[in-house]
């Protein structure tokens, strides 16, 4: 950083030689790979290049910019550029592009180029990598980037880290190289100054590059006197103070970055950001940039007032004049204003974020931590910010800044500090606190044995809080801190009397608003008036040494050489903007100040001087005039004796005297008398005017010291009067500027003007009332400044878009080029918003035709089945709804209109296709099918087409109208059929067979169904019944109405179920009267007699023995399960008891039931077989009856009817006897 020594110092070096080596060194080196080539860049050399080169430059045979990124390159050149720092990730970055090239077989040609400067290590990761000998190194010596007239930076952010924390030296060698590059370019320094273990390597690393160059900048001019350098950790309580300078909460708030900034949608009250360079080429930002932040407003609020004084005299100008204003000055104040309105835009940000509570209570709780008072509440304040946990960062600078000001923290206080930040920020800061304890920022106390004794005996007598009073008193004891000696030694801490002025400072001291002087530049200033170290032994020991002093005898012997003034300041480490500020304001000061100070010293003196001697003087003149008078008088006696004046004479001699002294003495008195009375009037008019004063401006009655003299109270009163006459004529002023300003605003916006008394004095009040009502008007103009902007930008890319060309004069004036003239009123944007819209409805119009045009052009595609190419090469992919776009589209269709009537019957079939695809889905019955004739005609012609596409439209619009309902019956439909389904499944008898659960899920399935369905037929009568109320008609499904369809569809499913119910009574009836005639199965196996072979013995037995008495207990179980009952015991007939009458077993045999029925009566055969008698059919009872309980009476009546019948006809015995025997035999 270069400031100026002397007020009259001519302006600093050229810094913009700097930009224009690094540009010119860039470009041979890109030169280097001949040919078009891809440039990659790495992220944090994009600001910085942004700064030295433009686009346009850097595209110096470059085909295309990279962002050195993660993720692999794609890209088709043959030449690869890459512009680096030299940091190891990055060449790995690299290493693994060519390694991916080589196993792609892709041949490329590779260039590196480091800046500032090539390291060894970069160059063996590349060999390690294996891609060494594929590249090519060289070093772009970019050392330096000139930010501003008065300040250049290295941009190397991590430098601090590399060297304070890691101990890692390589960046000295680029400090060393960019002093020998300034020394090169700007002469030989004069004296080099600093301080620190990096600034003094680096000063001796750069006195051996001059050696080995042998002084390159020998023969120049010097321009730089004195270079002092200094190392970061030599000052960081500077660095951890919060910065209140406008240019400090800038960074703060918005982040400057290689001297520019990005100001949000917050800051320009639009909806994109704005980079702006920050330097003195911006008036408005040149002037506030050291300033505090308490004086900014009101410099911004004169500046806004300035330049509508500027603006304001365009009132009066002929045209000439309004010609050179336009041509020479607007563009200026056009440019002035916006960067106002940037900065106050700025200004209100940091208001919002900076000014609350807890960013008053932080300076409170720093300026407390950097005087020493109250050190246990900031420790509390601190804990608090903790645990509220309000900023991580801010917090962990708190606590260093407690840390370095103290020398450590209390072990107590470090583990509870610790404590709390982990509990509320997280684990992973203990690297944080390790690194931050590594370099010195944040220490932990090793407090003395007997103290800590003495601590703890105390902390039991006292409470806690007295307790840390005595510990902070009894550490104060044990450890001096060197930030308090050395605040002492320099007076870094301010001893003011009263208030500190803000606005006119008087020392550094006001970048930290009057608290403490930032010790670098305290240290530079000293050393600077010292020209030397001497008389600083002692702050050097408490900086740990490490100073240097060299001076060049070729310049410093010199008085005369204008490079003395200017002093370069190298901040190893980094520096903040408070810094810059105050070693700008020690430039401004430096020279004059002591001659300053001098010249008050002198006139105090001579003040004092003359006061003392003026009242020794009073008093001597006045024991002068007595003497005088006594030895006039004695004289007077003398000559009168030696005369022989007589005794009367001289008593009227005498007298004469008296009277002319007393004459005299009382004339001077009545001057005083009357002086007296000139000054208690201009008193009595001064409170009287002072009293009209304080009415009008509405200020409270100015009290008068009433122990001060009669002339000082006159002298006040009527500097008060001046000074609030001043305040009227202001605020008069500022009324008529804030009126002419309302004016102004009224006449673009259309509105009322402010309600208030131009005659009368506005008060502060009303003041800020008014610039409130301006800045809202403001606002409402830029506002709708920003909406006519907008909307204009639409309405002119409509109009091109529409063809349209304005034919009212307000559309004259909307897309007339002078934005300014167009009347921001409230109609006035109202019917611009009305033009947008009937704009946008006619672009919506045209774009709703080209669909609809685009749609039958894909429609008459389809039924046309025309080729795909055809089809990509045709007008319907052009994207838009402008005029050309229509016609396009209208021609395509008229095209395909005319194959349309070429192909008739294919179109017609395809429509038709299409017909019964809309009939389907809309549920149309065969009947309403046949109500369109026409699509059973055959007939080809155009008339039919016209009339299948006219139904087509209808069917379409009908079924699009009413799809949610159509939609609705298909899925009850689809739910119906289902259901069927499931019905059907229930009938089945192998589901018995089935295993897994699946009759269980069917019954789950069948009920969910059931719900759905009656769900579902709710919910659509609803919905039919709404629509034919609301469509005023029938809704139909297959010819029916809806719910009569649903209807038939139960009825029909009853129906179903009730004839499978009677099909099955029948076959259960018929199978009754089946078994009652044959005989039934029986449903379970019984257990079956085991038959020994017929015998006639056993038959003669059985002979003379009943059926009844043969087997009594035996039983026959029906078809349905039921038991048969023995019918009485009967005797046969007489032809029945011979046994050569008897039925035979072959004769029985001989005529078998029906075949239907054996296997039927198996069972029961089987039975009957085991109790017949050997040598043919014994004589039985009658035949047993068998019926089931459960069987159906008219069955048996039926039976019994047909029984009676046959035992009446001729042939009964033969029936009867067919009936009775055939069971058993």
């Amino acid at each position: 950083m270069a400031f100026a020594g002397r007020r009259d110092v001519p302006e600093p070096p050229d810094f913009g030689i700097l930009k224009r080596l690094a540009r010119d060194q860039l470009i041979y080196l890109l030169e280097q790979l001949p040919g078009k080539k891809d440039l990659f860049i790495e992220a944090d050399l994009m600001s910085p290049l942004d700064r030295i080169a433009s686009v346009s430059i850097l595209k110096h045979d470059v085909d295309k910019l990279y962002k050195v990124e993660t993720r692999p390159a794609l890209s088709a050149s043959d030449q690869f550029c890459f512009l680096v720092r030299p940091r190891i990730k990055t060449m790995r970055y690299i290493a693994d592009i060519v390694n991916a090239d080589k196993m792609s077989g892709r041949s490329r040609k590779y260039k590196i180029i480091f800046s500032p400067q090539k390291f060894y290590a970069c160059e063996m990761v590349l060999e390690e990598e294996g891609v060494f000998g594929d590249v090519t190194c060289d070093e772009w010596s970019f050392y330096l980037l000139p930010l501003d007239e008065d300040i250049i930076s290295m941009e190397l952010p991590e430098f601090f880290r590399d060297y304070f924390l890691e101990g890692d030296h390589r960046w000295i060698n680029s400090v060393a190289r960019a002093l020998q590059l300034l020394n090169s370019l700007y002469g030989p320094f004069g004296k080099a100054y600093g301080i620190g273990r990096c600034a003094k390597m680096s000063y001796e690393l750069w006195r051996d590059l001059e050696e080995e160059s042998e002084g390159d900048g020998q023969g120049r001019k010097p321009e730089i006197g004195n270079v002092f350098l200094m190392d970061r950790d030599t000052d960081y309580v500077t660095a951890l103070c919060s910065q209140v300078v406008y240019e400090g909460l800038v960074d703060d708030t918005f982040r400057i970055k290689c001297g520019s900034v990005d100001f949000g949608p917050d800051v320009t009250s639009s909806d994109k950001s704005i980079k702006v360079l920050l330097n003195a080429q911006d008036k408005v930002f040149s002037q506030i940039r050291n300033e505090h932040f308490s004086s900014v407003f009101g410099f911004l609020s004169q500046k806004s007032r300035n330049l509508q004084a500027q603006y304001d005299r365009r009132r009066g100008m002929d045209i000439k004049q309004m010609k050179n204003f336009v041509s020479q000055e607007l563009k200026g104040l056009k440019q002035e204003h916006r960067l106002l309105s940037l900065h106050i835009g700025a200004c209100e940000s940091i208001m919002k974020k900076k000014t609350k509570q807890d960013f008053q209570e932080m300076i409170k709780a720093e300026h407390s931590l950097l005087e020493g008072f109250d050190i246990r509440e900031s420790t509390s304040f601190i804990e608090e910010h903790v645990d509220r946990q309000v900023s991580p960062i801010e917090s962990l600078r708190l606590m260093c800044l407690l840390s370095i000001t103290e020398n450590g923290l209390i072990p107590k206080d470090y583990r509870s500090l610790k404590t709390q930040y982990l509990q509320s920020y997280g684990p992973e800061h203990l690297l944080t606190f390790h690194n931050l304890k590594r370099i010195g920022l944040l220490t932990e106390q090793s407090a003395g044995e007997t103290l800590t004794a003495v601590e703890s005996k105390v902390s039991k007598l006292v409470t806690d809080r007295a307790a840390g009073k005595i510990t902070d008193a009894f550490n104060s004891l044990a450890r001096k801190s060197n930030f308090r000696a050395i605040s002492k030694k320099l007076g870094l801490i301010p001893r003011v009397d009263g208030e500190y002025d803000l606005k006119m400072p008087r020392d550094m001291a006001y970048v930290f608003s009057g608290a403490y002087v930032p010790l670098s530049c305290k240290i530079i200033e000293q050393v600077l008036e010292r020209r030397g170290w001497l008389g600083l032994e002692e702050v050097v020991r408490l900086l740990n040494g490490n100073e240097f002093s060299v001076s060049d005898s070729a310049v410093e012997d010199n008085p005369a050489c204008e490079s003395q003034r200017v002093v370069l300041a190298v901040f190893l480490g980094g520096c903040t903007f408070s810094e810059i500020a105050a070693l700008r304001f020690l430039g401004k000061e430096r020279a004059n100040e002591r001659v300053r100070e001098a010249s008050l010293n002198r006139r105090s003196e001579r003040r004092a001087q003359s006061g003392a001697v003026a009242m020794r003087k009073s008093e001597v003149l006045a024991a002068e005039a007595v003497s005088c008078l006594n030895r006039a008088m004695a004289a007077l006696r003398d000559i009168w004796e030696e005369i022989g004046i007589p005794e009367e004479q001289r008593l009227e001699r005498t007298d004469v005297v008296k009277k002319h002294i007393k004459s005299l003495l009382d004339m001077m008195v009545a001057e005083e008398e009357s002086l007296k009375e000139r000054l208690l009037k201009s008193i009595a008019l001064c409170r009287k005017e002072l009293d009209t004063l304080c009415r009008e401006l509405q200020l409270d009655p100015f009290e008068v010291e009433e122990e001060s003299t009669i002339l000082q109270m006159e002298k006040n009163l009527r500097t008060r009067v001046e000074v609030m006459l001043k305040q009227k004529r202001d605020r008069k002023q500022e009324l008529k500027t804030l009126q002419e300003q309302d004016r102004d605003l009224c006449d673009i916006l259309c509105t009322a003007p402010f309600c208030i008394d131009s005659n009368a004095v506005p008060s502060l009040e009303d003041l800020d009332r008014y610039r409130r009502h301006l800045a809202s008007l403001t606002a409402e103009k830029e506002q709708r400044r920003e909406e006519f902007v907008s909307s204009k930008r639409q309405i002119i890319l409509l109009m091109e878009e529409l063809d349209h060309t304005p034919d009212t004069s307000f559309e004259r004036d909307v897309v007339c080029e002078d934005e300014e003239a167009f009347c921001l009123s409230t109609d006035n944007i109202a019917a611009l918003q009305n033009l947008l819209q009937q704009l946008e409805a006619r672009r919506s119009l045209n774009e709703a035709v080209c669909t609809e045009l685009r749609s039958r052009i894909v429609a008459l595609w389809e039924r046309l089945q025309v080729p795909v190419e055809e089809r990509e090469s045709s007008a319907v992919h052009v994207t838009g709804s402008r005029a050309k776009t229509r016609k396009a589209l209208q021609l395509e269709v008229d095209h395909l209109e005319e194959l349309k009537l070429q192909n008739m019957k294919s179109v017609i079939q395809a429509i038709r296709a299409e017909l019964a695809d809309y009939w389907d889905k809309c549920f149309y019955s065969q009947e309403q099918r046949e109500g369109f004739s026409p699509y059973y005609d055959e007939d080809y012609t155009e008339t039919l087409l016209e009339l299948h596409d006219a139904e087509v439209a209808k069917m379409k619009s009908y079924y699009e109208t009413h799809k949610d309902l159509f939609e609705a019956v298909q899925k009850w439909e689809e739910n119906w059929k289902l259901f069927l389904e499931l019905e059907r499944k229930a009938t089945d008898p192998s589901r018995f067979a089935n295993r897994g659960g699946n009759l269980l899920k069917e019954e789950k399935q069948r009920a969910k169904l059931q719900k759905t369905l009656s769900k579902l037929q709710e919910e659509l009568e609803s919905r039919v019944q709404a629509w034919e109320q609301e469509c005023e008609g029938t809704f139909l499904v297959k010819g029916q109405q809806f719910m009569e369809y649903v209807a038939e569809q139960w009825q029909l499913y009853r129906l179903e179920k009730e004839k499978e119910k009677q099909e099955r009574h029948l076959k259960k009836s018929r199978q009754i009267e089946a078994e009652m005639m044959y005989g039934s199965t029986p449903r379970t196996p019984i257990k079956r007699r085991v038959l020994g072979p017929h015998t006639p013995g056993k038959v003669r037995k059985l002979n003379g023995t009943s059926i009844s008495s043969a087997t009594p207990n035996s039983t026959v179980r029906s078809a349905f399960g039921g038991t048969i009952y023995h019918s009485p015991t009967s005797r046969l007939p007489p032809s029945g008891g011979k046994f050569g009458q008897a039925r035979t077993p072959s004769r029985v045999a001989a005529k078998p039931p029906r075949p239907g029925y054996r296997e039927r009566n198996k069972e029961n055969m089987s039975q009957l077989n085991g109790t017949t008698l050997s040598g043919g059919c014994t004589p039985t009872a009658p035949a047993q009856r068998n019926h089931s309980v459960n069987s159906v009476a008219s069955t048996y009546s039926e039976f019994a009817r047909e029984l009676s019948k046959a035992s009446r006809s001729d042939s009964s015995s033969r029936v009867l006897n067919s009936t009775t025997t055939t069971a058993f035999c």
